[in-house]
């Protein structure tokens, strides 16, 4: 049964009591923050308000920050573009930072960062687990046309490092079950039932486990070499080389090299490409609308970077390489991919696709309808940048092109009509990054062969010591064609068919407090899904942060979703899709500490409440305690135990969970009930390093239907356990 509201209440006492305890108790304690926590935490402030639902690849930013906690950066030598990434940080930042080292000369202490323009002590706090100061400045050569280290030099100075990770669902779901007859009734085109269907239902035809194995050689920051491969839950293991199947289902490496003489960046294998405001290719860091209000705005154009992630479809395979030419650099690449896709016509004779309805990005290959998607269609890409820059200005222009081996074309809908139909593409942008003063404006402007056009213009400043602002306006057709973009949108990664303008500002009136806040108009001037004609919403979030003492943060946050789609139950007979309003509201309350550096402690109360048009209300509560504990250096435990009621997935809330090395867990609170997990982290040597992860979550129906998930998912009960198990060795 649903849980009762005197139950409820007696759990919702029992976590404030506990929280208030444990704070009278460190009220007086003056701690820094753990690096391991400060990696949690900037985790979920960069990843904010971003939808789950956008195939977004966060594993990507928590190895970077990751690999920042293990190996900083030195302040005085690392590039622009790696400080620019750094929690809190911005152009302008960076550019005082650059200044301040050309007047005075390298650093000799991080505190001396107090005296650059710009640069609080809540900003210095924050970036102090990424940062160093020291005599870094690579054996390669960094003077153009000087030559660097042998090989010999490299492998005899690498540092490596092997992950293997496990993780399984105990509980037995559907989908592994053995297969049985469907029994269902066989229909003539005039509806009458003219015999049953005997066939059998459809089941994975892999093993329950997910299986993850990197294999990582660095020689930093000059030098990385890695293999990647993933199963997961529900594929197969096979080694199958005709099918591009070697053992694991995916199968990424890379070999990258930096900074040897006018050679400034090479890639071989697979990679990604991080240019201008990401419109025509950005699939590295890039986040949506969140708390870092500012800094989200604008994408950091790394240029070529290694790809080590798992995400099956967002990287290039070939090669890329980035010559420096005094203040001119020039980038040539290429790849040759193969991807998922619907195929919806095949040749008689050798079975591949010749006609496919769309690409397919969820990277499962489960079932016989996943696998017949497996690398159906190949991608051809190359193309080339030429880019000039100086300390304050930076202008690049990128031209590719895309070829694929198959035509697509998908069916017609209201929706997709201006989608991308046919076998070739094109893409070409102009983009620009200048540092005036105070001031940082940037945008870029491209065109797909359809003849569409995409344009992002921006601009941040720090107005005052205690006002940041930035203002974005954007620009997409609805014919823009562009496969591999993100960029700072409503929809980051559908670059098409919308307008919009957003403002964000922070304000810290004291060292203690910071307010942040922004508003972002869009308009749709054509259909999208679920909505049948031109639609229009706005969007603002306002976030209040105390910052009592060093080691401890309140905050409140409130935030505002207004959009227009269609009715989701219209009258019988009625076919006008007239959009209808709907807004989600979310209310946060979060406090987090820490004791001695110890013990953590984290409590959050929110709650949600979705509006379907003037008659249906949909809410939603959550709330959770957060607890960790280290045990001297070798081992520390995290828990939390949530309690929520949010009956309509409309009203969902997401909220960040502590998880393995290089995983990230963004659960959506759906249903009404609990959930719980538990991790483990034990170092038994400064090699070795372990983790064992147990989360569950129970649920309770008021009709007594107890099970958990749906189609192949489904388990028959009310709970469900998820298990992670991870080693990492260095050497």
């Amino acid at each position: 049964m649903r849980v009762s509201l005197e139950k409820m209440q007696q759990k919702i006492l029992l976590f404030f009591f506990l929280g208030s305890i444990f704070s009278i108790s460190q009220a007086q304690i003056d701690t820094l923050r753990t690096p391991d926590e400060a990696v949690d935490t900037d985790i979920e402030d960069a990843i904010g308000n971003t939808e789950v639902d956008e195939q977004v690849d966060f594993t990507y930013l928590i190895d970077y920050l990751q690999d920042l906690r293990q190996r900083p950066l030195d302040i005085n030598t690392a590039p622009p573009e790696d400080l620019i990434q750094l929690p809190g940080m911005n152009v302008l930042l960076v550019s005082n930072l650059q200044q301040h080292i050309s007047e005075f000369g390298p650093l000799s202490s991080i505190y001396e960062l107090q005296s650059v323009k710009g640069f609080d002590q809540q900003l210095i706090a924050g970036i102090l687990p990424y940062v160093k100061v020291g005599n870094d400045q690579g054996v390669l050569g960094n003077e153009q046309g000087k030559k660097g280290a042998g090989l010999g030099e490299i492998f005899s100075n690498l540092n490596g490092e092997l992950t293997q990770r496990i993780v399984f669902i105990p509980e037995m779901q559907r989908g592994y079950t053995p297969p049985d007859t469907t029994f269902k009734p066989i229909t003539s085109s005039m509806g009458d039932t003219i015999g049953t269907d005997t066939s059998l239902s459809t089941r994975y035809q892999g093993s329950p486990y997910q299986s993850y194995t990197r294999l990582r050689l660095r020689y930093n920051p000059h030098f990385s070499f890695g293999i990647t491969g993933e199963k997961d839950r529900g594929e197969r293991w096979k080694w199958d080389p005709q099918n591009q199947q070697y053992g694991y289902d995916f199968l990424s490496f890379h070999v990258y090299f930096q900074n040897y003489g006018r050679l400034k960046k090479l890639a071989i294998g697979d990679y990604t490409l991080e240019i201008g405001q990401g419109l025509i290719l950005s699939r590295g860091l890039g986040f949506g609308k969140g708390v870092a209000v500012i800094s989200n705005v604008k994408r950091t154009a790394r240029g070529i970077r290694p790809y080590s992630s798992v995400n099956e479809n967002q990287y290039l395979r070939g090669a890329a390489a980035t010559f420096g030419f005094g203040k001119v650099e020039v980038t040539a690449f290429g790849s040759r991919n193969h991807l998922d896709a619907s195929v919806q016509e095949r040749d008689s004779l050798t079975e591949a696709a010749e006609l496919v309805g769309s690409l397919q990005t969820s990277g499962l290959h489960r079932t016989l309808s996943e696998l017949a998607n497996r690398k159906a269609i190949a991608e051809t890409v190359f193309g080339g940048r030429v880019a000039y820059q100086s300390r304050t200005l930076k202008v690049g222009l990128t031209h590719y092109q895309q070829q694929f081996d198959s035509e697509i074309n998908r069916r017609l809908t209201y929706y997709n009509q201006f989608d991308f139909r046919g076998d070739q593409n094109s893409l070409s942008s102009l983009d620009v990054d200048w540092v005036y003063q105070n001031f940082n404006f940037f945008g870029e402007l491209a065109r797909s062969k359809s003849g569409g056009i995409a344009g992002v213009a921006g601009m941040m400043s720090s107005l005052s010591p205690i006002l940041d602002l930035a203002i974005l306006a954007r620009s997409f057709d609805a014919d823009f064609h562009s496969f591999k973009g993100f960029a700072f949108a409503e929809r980051p990664t559908a670059i098409r068919n919308e307008r919009g303008l957003y403002i964000g500002m922070q304000l810290k009136p004291h060292y203690k407090w910071q307010i942040s806040s922004y508003f972002d108009q869009f308009f749709f001037p054509t259909p999208n899904f679920r909505i049948g004609y031109p639609s229009r919403g706005y969007e603002y979030l306002l976030q209040l942060n105390y910052k009592p003492n060093r080691e401890s943060i309140v905050y409140v946050r409130f935030r505002s979703d207004n959009k227009e789609r269609n009715p989701s139950d219209p009258l019988p007979g009625q076919q006008i899709l007239a959009p209808h309003p709907t807004q989600r509201l979310q209310l946060r309350f979060h406090y987090q500490t820490s004791i001695d550096r110890i013990i953590g402690l984290k409590t959050r109360v929110e709650f949600s409440r979705f509006e379907d048009g003037p008659n249906e209300v949909h809410k939603g509560f959550l709330i959770f305690q957060d607890f960790s504990y280290k045990v001297g250096f070798k081992l520390k435990l995290t828990a939390r135990y949530a309690l929520f009621d949010v009956p309509d997935f409309d009203a969902r809330i997401y909220a960040y969970e502590n998880d393995v090395l290089g995983f990230f867990s963004i659960p959506a609170y759906n249903g009404v009930g609990s959930r719980v997990y538990l991790m483990l982290n034990y170092k038994p040597t400064r090699k070795i390093e372990c983790w064992l992860r147990v989360a569950q979550r129970s649920f309770q129906n008021a009709a007594g239907v107890t099970v958990v998930g749906n189609n192949l998912e489904l388990i028959q009960g009310d709970t469900q356990t998820e298990v992670k198990v991870q080693v990492r060795i260095k050497f």
